[in-house]
Parts: structure tokens; sequence; C-alpha cells
């Protein structure tokens, strides 16, 4: 028999719900302006013109109607270098939204670009006024990034727009100013999350000045005080957020506030991704808040998936109906974690492209269809949908904790579910390798199956001959704050090497060969956790190939599995008015203990599983 549970750990979920009124709930607003110039009006749910039955329009219908406390605004040096309708945000345009954001009382948070365009891990161009290029020494670039921070900033605070956020560049997960956008060459200064530091030292170094350079812009102004924010948009891999950060931080860079992420489920993965990412970082920076500062769904059916890194139509319709439940889903989740303090949606007041000319009264010059009203190619009235969706951010600032589903209880790893028996109970988990490969390897993911695989794939790997491997890693995973137990962890794997072993932790089993092209084998490892503490499992090469022949390798279907004795079959919870702080506790053999009595180790309480660290 299969039955779910809400298993309320500091692993999985964090259980305690943040105060919300620590909370920040908002939005990027940045073609506001641009919109209203080009004629555009928005109505409310009543019909009524936001730009002018509520004090400040658009602003302050999303501080009295969405109960938003922050907006968010890009700003880019000279938006003219592009041609991009969109791309108009420059210093003027700024401090008068910026003004009208601090008059309406709210939260101001400033996304600094350093580029006149558009800034996403794709490019990172120097900003043409500026003369530099890729050549340009690191202090003297740093000089630049820390006085024009500073003069912007000073700039906004004397006109009344100061900030109360600030983000050091937009989505610099490979890190910025790259290049000049003429010379356009990426490679020479960036670095990609997917390698290692110490190949990547010297550039990761430079970032980190850079980043320097820029909180010191900061504290040199009159916005100092402002809280920080680091971008990164890798929210796909727990691995490479982690390395983001880690490098940064080992690169001499901590003094931000906020690690701040990107996350769009057709670019970054189902649900499961992102809480593997938030786990992993809370674990690693427990000082850190975490925020969403840019999310987003499809409004409407008109996407083509296929253009997707992840068709979710079918967790969430692209419809308006769609892009409410998947904000839903994403408030709830976010609201088990202690350390997430932020979520924001990217550009809800896209509502078409302003006109229907090429003129300059064009906003934008196709559709992300992902706003809260109609779209139209001509500037006008334009309905809202997204209504539902307003509603369902407002779920993330409740005070009431999320009702969990069968479809929230996922952990770190993918899809998690109990098998109950009679005198043990064991938790599955279903592992998605989707980063941590080693570094020795040439890996390519490929749809090949096995007789004994399920249909799911992960991965395949060769190496022609006069191959030179060392030891090390093939592919791994490592989470912290595993539970105490005993784990099993199984893998389906076609090698023709006698030498690949499948390890967790310190323990190892080598994987039988087959020549039989299409045979594979399952293959088990087990190792045992004393107290709570770090699982690390996958493949590795203990000794370097003692062939220069071809290596063939295929892995599948990796599951890790924690046995714990239990007697307990099923529980009917005491009543008790006190809830989940009451004295009814129990260990997982039935013996029943008081709440004073409780020790480190895993509890039912009220039904529930609870581990008390």
């Amino acid at each position: 028999m299969k039955k779910f549970f809400t298993l309320l750990t500091a692993l999985f979920c964090l259980t305690t719900i943040g105060n919300a009124q620590d909370k920040i709930l908002g939005g990027d607003l940045s073609l506001v302006p641009a919109y209203e110039a080009a004629g555009d009006v928005w109505l409310d749910a009543n019909g009524n013109a936001i730009n002018t039955t509520y004090t400040d329009g658009m602003i302050t219908f999303m501080r009295d109607v969405a109960k938003w406390n922050t907006i968010r605004v890009r700003l880019m040096v000279d938006p003219t270098q592009d041609a991009d309708p969109a791309t108009c945000q420059d210093l003027t345009y700024v401090k008068k939204l910026g003004k009208r954001i601090k008059d309406a009382g709210m939260n101001f948070l400033l996304d600094i670009f350093y580029s006149d365009t558009w800034t996403d891990v794709s490019q990172q161009w120097i900003p043409y006024s500026w003369g530099y290029s890729r050549t340009t020494a690191t202090d003297v670039l740093a000089t630049k990034v820390k006085s024009y921070t500073t003069e912007v900033l000073n700039e906004l605070t004397t006109f009344g727009a100061k900030p109360d956020f600030i983000q050091l560049g937009n989505e610099v997960s490979y890190s910025m100013l790259w290049d000049s956008a003429a010379g356009g060459n990426k490679t020479v200064n960036w670095f990609v999350t997917s390698g290692s530091y110490s190949a990547q030292e010297t550039k990761i170094k430079r970032f980190a000045s850079l980043l320097k350079a820029a909180k010191e812009g900061v504290d040199a102004s009159n916005a100092a005080g402002a809280k920080i924010i680091l971008h990164c948009e890798r929210t796909v891999s727990a691995t490479g957020c982690y390395n983001f950060y880690n490098w940064v931080n080992q690169a001499g860079f901590t003094d931000y506030d906020i690690i701040g992420l990107s996350y769009y489920p057709f670019w970054h993965g189902n649900m499961s991704s992102l809480k593997n990412t938030l786990a992993t970082l809370q674990n690693a920076f427990p000082t850190k808040e975490i925020h969403i500062v840019e999310t987003g769904y499809f409004n409407n059916s008109g996407v083509d998936p296929t253009k997707l890194d992840y068709n979710t139509s079918s967790t969430w319709p692209f419809s308006a109906q769609g892009q409410a439940a998947f904000l839903t889903d994403l408030a709830n989740t976010l609201s088990t974690y202690n350390n997430v303090k932020g979520l924001y949606y990217w550009q809800p007041e896209e509502c078409g492209n302003g006109a229907d000319t090429e003129g300059t009264s064009r906003v934008m010059s196709g559709w992300d269809n992902r706003g809260f009203w109609e779209l139209s190619w001509k500037s006008g009235n334009h309905a809202i949908i997204g209504a539902a969706s307003i509603t369902a951010m407002q779920k993330f600032i409740s005070e009431e904790p999320p009702t969990p589903t069968e479809t929230d209880i996922t952990d770190q790893f993918g899809n998690m579910g109990f098998e109950n028996g009679d005198a043990q109970e064991t938790i599955v988990w279903t592992i998605n390798f989707d980063q941590s490969w080693g570094t020795i390897w040439p890996v390519a993911k490929n749809e090949w199956h096995s007789p004994l695989t399920s249909g799911n794939w992960l991965f395949q790997s060769w190496v022609s001959k006069g191959n030179t491997l060392a030891a090390g890693n093939i592919l791994y995973q490592s989470k912290d704050n595993m539970p105490a137990g005993t784990y099993t962890i199984t893998a389906i794997v076609h090698t023709d090497y006698n030498g690949i072993y499948l390890f967790a932790n310190n323990a190892t089993k080598i994987v039988p060969t087959t020549t039989t092209w299409g045979t594979a084998y399952q293959v088990s490892v087990e190792t045992t956790l004393t107290e709570p503490g770090t699982l690390t499992f996958g493949l590795t090469l203990p000794t370097a190939p003692t062939t220069t022949g071809e290596i063939n390798l295929y892995a599948d279907n990796f599951t890790v599995k924690q046995a714990t004795s239990t007697g307990i079959r099923s529980l009917t919870p005491n009543p008790s008015p006190k809830g989940e702080g009451s004295d009814y506790w129990y260990t997982l053999d039935g013996r029943k203990v008081s709440n004073g009595q409780l020790s480190k180790g895993i509890y039912i309480n009220n039904g529930k599983k609870i581990v008390v660290k």
C-alpha cells in the first residue's frame, strides 16, 4: 500500500511560516510610464480605468488592490544604444518612476544593469559611453563601476527616489561587463557555474572585484544602507546556484544581503527543481535572505511549447487560469522556507505593443504573453485577465500556512512517497541528476533504455581511444542535513569497463560489466549515517583507466531509499487544543514522550512526522 504523508522537516521544507510583515511582495513595473505615454489604459475588475481611478494609476493599484509593498525598476546607462523600444529606462525615466513609488509609500528596488541594453546570461555588455572593452584592466573598470553607482544613487536620492533595495547587475550568473557590445566576445571574461573554481579563478575574481566596487559605490552614496541583492538565474540547477554564490564568497565578495533568483518554470523546470535549489541555498547560506526577484507565467495558449526548455502546460495550462494556478503553487511553496522573504512578478503591466505602428509610441516589439491584462496591437483600454493571479500572489504574505496536497509532497531530489508496511517504513526518492557532473568525463544526455529501465533516462558517456582520463567522480549529488539512518542507493548501469563504482559516502560497489549492447545491471550500495549529516552518492572512477580504448557508460533510474524501523501502521491523532505544540509526541516505535523530553530525532505529533534537530 502506498501512502503519502506530510514530512515536516528542515531538510525538505520548513514549517515555520515567516511573519507576513517581514515579507516583500511586488514586481517589476519598468514599462508603466512607456505604456501611459503610448495611451494605454488598464481596467480593473470593475471596468474602471486604473490610470485615473487610483491616486497614481498602476502604482497605487498594485499597492491597494494587489497588496504589493515593493516595486522593482531596471536602470540602463544609455538605452538609446538599443533599438528595442522596451529598452528605455535611462536615469531620467527611472528618477520619475522611482519618485512615484516612494511617494506612494512603497519600497523601491533599483536594478542596475551596468549596460546600455538588456543583460542576462547571454549578454553583459559594457556601456558604449564608458569606452572600455574586454581588455580593460579590472581596476580601471572597477573604478568606473564605483563612481557610476555613486552618481546615479545620489541623483536618485536628491530627486526623492532613494532606493530601499539595490540589485548589483541583472542575472549575472556568468559575471558581468564582459566586453563592449561592438566586440561582443563573452568568453574572455565570463565563467560558467557548471565548471570548477580553480579553472575559472581569474574570471571569478574579476567579477568579485566589480561587485566590491559597486558596493563601495553604494556605501559612498546617499543611499548607503540599502539592502544589496546579488542576482542569479541558474535556478534550474541547485549545484549551479550553489557554485555561483560559493565562488563569489570564495573570491572575496560577501557584502550583500539577499540572494536574488529568477524562476520561470518553462526555463527553470518544475517546482521540484525550485525546491532543490531553495533547500540547497538556505542550508548553505543561512544568513542570507532569498528573494524570487523575477517570475512569470503565460496567460494564453498562443505560446509554442517547442520553443521552451520545459513544456509545463500539462501542470499549469497556458492561460489566465493556469497562470493563477502556477502562482498559487509558487506562493505556497515559497512560504515553507524561512529564508525566502521576497516574491516579485516580472512585467505584469504588459498589455500589448502600445500602438499599431512602428513609431515612437511603440512600447514592445513583441509580446511576452505573461502580463495580467488583455493584449492588443493598438493602444487603448485593456481588460484585466489576471485578477486571480493577483490574488494568488497574496498567499505568499498570508499569515495562514499553506495546506499541503499530494502534489506538494516533494523533496529536493524529486517525487517522494512513503511505502508503508507492517513493521517498516521505506522512504524512496527518485533522483534527478540535472547537474553535478564530474570534470573528467564528456557527458551527453541520450534516450537510451536497457530492458531494466522504466523509460526514464539519465545520460550516456563514452571516451574514444587515446583517452587520458584521471580518477574522480563521473557524476554525483551531495545533500546536506539528511536524517540519521541507513540509505540504499540503486542505479541501472551499462558499462564495458571494469573499474566503475556506484558509491555512497565511503561505501562503494563495483558495477558489473557487459559488452552486450542494451544490457545493463542493477547495482546497489548501502551506507549509514549515525547522526544527521551529508549524503554524497553517484558513480565514480577510483583509479585512472588502464585502457586507451573506447569506454562505454550508460546510467539510469537512480533511487535513494531510507529504511527506518517502526511498529506504527497508522496513528490516530490525540485531540488537543494545543495543536502541533501539544504534549502528544511519539517515537517511531510508538513510545509516547512529553514535549520536554524531546531530543534529536524523528517524532510523530498529531499524525505528522517532525524532525527535531
